[in-house]
């Protein structure tokens, strides 16, 4: 198991700077890890997105 994996587990993602986005005037990118989507909420401040699934039940995927 690497060990950016483990670090995700326990929540300190970190974002990959090149395959940052700009979409709704706010930057998005993914964890360089788990490949988990994140936002920047403020200035070099991330955070891992809330994405609902399909309608299916109260689940989120993080």
């Amino acid at each position: 198991m690497r060990m950016g994996l483990l670090a995700c587990a326990f929540g300190h993602h970190r974002v990959d700077s090149t395959n940052m986005r700009k979409a709704g005037g706010m930057h998005v990118g993914k964890c360089k890890c788990c490949r988990a989507p994140m936002e920047e909420v403020e200035p070099h401040v991330w955070e891992v997105l809330r994405v609902k699934d399909a309608g299916l039940g109260p689940r989120t995927f993080v």
